[in-house]
């Protein structure tokens, strides 16, 4: 296994002892289940700052660097003789580690279920700095936005600590680290101008720096395997196994994979569009190959900040609990067998609960036994329904199909022993477009002798 190298702070406490060039080389120290490596990410690179008129090292070290007296580091490396007098125009290196820095919070944007802030529940409009630590539990959801825009969504049952979430004063780029601790969490990321700033998501496995994309970062703690999946722009993911590599959009790798795979297509949705009336949420989807599961969400807006309610499923398909009325976005994706989410689907659909209620009374009329067909439904004047009755197991080749209907009742006489299945077409104007959907069938067995 790879070890990874000590943090360069380790190595500037050792400088303010002795001199930058007689540092020692820090030993190795590998990494923990309940630690992130370091990485080469990690490694900052030292700022070149230019002199100024009017400036000295107590000056700049009062302004900028986190403790006065750390211009001792700053005076030896750059060999300055006098910390009085600088050159104006002279190039001083300092090391990023010494400088101050300022909180920069994000906000609590969404909030569904059970969700802590340092144990605190969550609420909507509430603060959140560095050192914080986000848990969401089973069917709960929680997404954050930073001062640029930035949103970071958390899926349920994760815990994301804030390890870095602060503005450089000298040169004003931001630095942003979440860690997965477990769960998973992804992210849209404002592009960023400044080359300094960053964006990273880290696990106690690898860790991904990105400049500007939507991606996804997952840890398993159980097995230890951390992934990530690139919807957009590019990521650079650096594992503990595998060293570093570069993931385009369309593509996810795992700590445990030595290159880059490509994720799979978006999930077909089959009635896309179609309006949901029953009493829970049905959705399914065309099987995906090479596929091992499905996760499935829904949620309020289109780009999933305020999720409210997810499931993972071994076959193409998923069921949700009631709804209020109202419009709404389904969002899945295929897993493959590396556990990688593919591309998401993403689709509007319109709620419209309808308690639909179902029957047959049976009677005479004359010397025939009449079936009076009939169903209760919520109409409007554009209501229309269509009436099927089919032989079970011929349910393609119907021996009454009826279009166009306004009343709810259809009676039928005289009908042979045997099996039968019937449904109803309930076609109506929502938001001035006509939509059309089938009931589920109900049964019907007829027998001799009645």
């Amino acid at each position: 296994m790879k070890h990874w190298p000590r943090n360069l702070a380790a190595a500037l406490a050792l400088g303010a002892a002795v001199p930058a060039t007689a540092a020692p080389a820090p030993a190795p120290v590998p990494a923990t289940a309940g630690t992130r490596p370091a990485t080469s990410a990690d490694v900052r690179p030292d700022v070149r700052y230019v002199v100024k008129p009017g400036d000295n090292l107590f000056r700049l070290a009062a302004t900028y660097l986190i403790r006065p007296d750390t211009y001792r580091i700053v005076q030896r490396l750059n060999r300055v003789a006098d910390p009085l007098r600088l050159p104006v125009g002279m190039v001083l290196v300092i090391p990023r580690e010494l400088l101050r820095h300022e909180a920069v919070r994000a906000a609590v944007h969404s909030v569904s279920g059970a969700v802590r802030v340092d144990g605190r529940p969550a609420t909507v409009g509430m603060t959140v700095g560095e050192g914080v630590l986000i848990e969401t539990g089973q069917k709960s959801f929680v997404s954050l936005v930073l001062p640029d825009a930035t949103s970071i969504a958390l899926p349920s049952q994760s815990a994301v600590r804030v390890q870095r979430l602060r503005r450089v004063v000298l040169d004003s780029h931001v630095e942003r680290l979440f860690g997965i601790e477990r769960g998973g969490a992804s992210a849209t990321v404002t592009p960023m101008t400044d080359p300094l700033s960053d964006f990273r998501f880290s696990t106690p496995r690898a860790i991904t720096s990105v400049r500007g994309t939507k991606f996804r970062m997952g840890y398993e703690a159980e097995t230890g395997v951390a992934t990530s999946e690139v919807l957009e722009g590019k990521v650079g993911f650096e594992g503990e196994e595998h060293g570093a590599q570069a993931l385009p959009a369309g593509y996810g790798t795992t700590s445990a994979l030595p290159a880059p795979v490509e994720l799979l297509p978006p999930p077909v949705l089959r009635d896309a569009g179609a309006v949901q009336s029953g009493e829970g949420l049905r959705f399914a989807f065309d099987p995906v190959a090479g596929a091992r599961s499905y996760h499935v969400q829904v949620g309020s807006d289109a780009a999933f900040l305020q999720v409210l309610d997810e499931t993972t499923s071994a076959a193409p398909e998923a069921g949700f609990a009631s709804l209020p009325d109202g419009a709404y976005f389904v969002r899945a994706t295929a897993i493959d067998g590396n556990g990688l989410e593919g591309e998401p689907v993403v689709q509007r659909f319109e709620r419209q609960l309808v308690r639909l209620r179902m029957g047959i009374e049976m009677g005479w009329a004359g010397a025939y036994r009449q079936y009076l067909f009939w169903w209760d439904v919520p109409q409007t004047p554009t209501t229309r329904f269509r009436f099927q009755l089919a032989r079970a197991g011929r349910e393609n080749r119907p021996i009454v199909d009826l279009p166009d209907l306004s009343v709810t009742s259809q009676p039928v006489i005289d009908l042979p022993r045997g099996a039968y299945r019937w449904r109803i077409m309930i076609s109506r104007d929502v938001d001035g477009k006509a939509v059309s959907e089938w009931t589920a069938y109900s049964e019907l067995r007829v027998e001799g002798g009645w």
